[in-house]
């Protein structure tokens, strides 16, 4: 696959896993806006870690090797984990909806979904 052909949702997927590590890059760069969108113990190097798995999904999810869809799942549980607690957390606590989460574990799973049929209709279209 070219990165010049791609299917729209891997363009979507693409653009906002790169709007994720620029999201972190801001929150370890800008202290007040980590104060404000993060916890006070959210570790600054947590934030360059997903920096830089952002940029590496931003990246794969147009290449789309067909090892990447297992790597996925596993940041589709850890961002599960994480946003999911955290909004199910401020729904029942707050009575409020924190749109960050929903549209992030959104769209990973969205993401895992497009990859694992993508990778299905490439494998069938080998055989």
């Amino acid at each position: 696959m070219t990165l010049k052909k791609q299917p729209v949702q891997f363009l979507v997927l693409s653009a906002g896993a790169a709007i994720a590590a620029l999201g972190h890059l801001a929150a370890l760069l800008i202290p007040s806006l980590a104060n404000v969108a993060y916890s006070p113990t959210y570790p600054p190097l947590r934030h360059a870690v997903f920096i830089t798995i952002n940029v590496a999904c931003a990246y794969l999810l147009l290449l789309r090797p067909h090892w990447f869809v297992w790597v996925y799942l596993v940041l589709t549980a850890q961002v599960v984990n994480g946003h999911g607690t955290r909004l199910w957390r401020t729904w029942f606590t707050q009575h409020e909806i924190n749109w960050i989460d929903v549209i992030t574990v959104s769209g990973v799973v969205l993401g895992v979904i497009f990859l694992f049929v993508d990778l299905r209709k490439r494998g069938s279209e080998v055989s």
